[in-house]
């Protein structure tokens, strides 16, 4: 099966797997979310004992950096410089893990001290233009699913 210049399936090829009745035609939809974010107490940012090794990524992977999403669906999408992300805990949230539930996912994560270096090591780390980053669509703004989505589905937040 042949694809366009991004990578879509043409409308002939799934068609012709989905009943007609059944195609919703593509549409627009604006959305509006509300709600308040909780952080527990922490120090100022830069207090952080951890901090110097976020420092030392962003010094040592800046050069090569890619937006994490423009990898992707193509960096037509992009905008605005690459800012570093925490890509599952930010800083202000780390005095609040529950520590059985990161263990879930992070069995390793034994005490506060271990997800709180955690939270600065590359595995929580994603580069991203500041569009998808702190945009009107990016992870800061946008609900989960939707951000995901942004991921495999070009042009789908904007």
């Amino acid at each position: 099966m042949t694809t366009d210049r991004v990578g879509l399936i043409p409308a002939v090829a799934w068609r012709a797997r989905v009943p007609l009745m059944a195609v919703t035609p593509a549409h627009s939809q604006q959305v509006t979310h509300h709600y308040t974010e909780r952080f527990p107490t922490h120090l100022p940012r830069r207090e952080d004992p951890y901090y110097p090794l976020f420092e030392a990524y962003h010094k040592r992977t800046r050069s090569s950096a890619l937006c994490f999403i423009g990898q992707r669906v193509g960096f037509e999408y992009c905008s605005g410089g690459l800012e570093l992300h925490h890509a599952v805990l930010e800083f202000s949230t780390v005095n609040g893990v529950n520590l059985k539930a990161i263990q879930v996912d992070h069995p390793d994560l034994t005490d506060p001290d271990a997800v709180a270096k955690w939270a600065e090591s590359d595995e929580n780390f994603r580069w991203l233009c500041s569009f998808c980053h702190r945009g009107n669509a990016g992870a800061h703004v946008a609900s989960h699913s939707d951000w995901e989505a942004s991921l495999y589905v070009p042009g789908f937040l904007s």
